[in-house]
């Protein structure tokens, strides 16, 4: 496992352990991201074509909204 997959699995078992709703955590997580990006397509950038981005833009269009009306409150300064 890559560097930057086992910090992700790391912080999505340390939600889980916390007892968080783990849907809700990435849910927010990828809107926090969304937005530091500027928008859910350029989440999905990488490869947007594929089913798992289908479903992760199903996820952030539910969280933000499908114009990403939203992604003013998951704005932060810095990283």
């Amino acid at each position: 496992m890559d560097p930057t997959t086992r910090q992700a699995v790391n912080a999505i078992s340390e939600a889980l352990d916390e007892g968080r709703d783990v849907a809700e955590f990435l849910a927010h997580a990828l809107a926090h991201v969304a937005a530091a990006e500027g928008g859910v397509d350029e989440v999905l950038r990488n490869r947007p074509g594929s089913w798992e981005a289908t479903h992760v833009r199903g996820l952030l269009h539910g969280t933000v909204g499908p114009d990403g009306e939203a992604l003013i409150h998951y704005k932060e300064s810095g990283r």
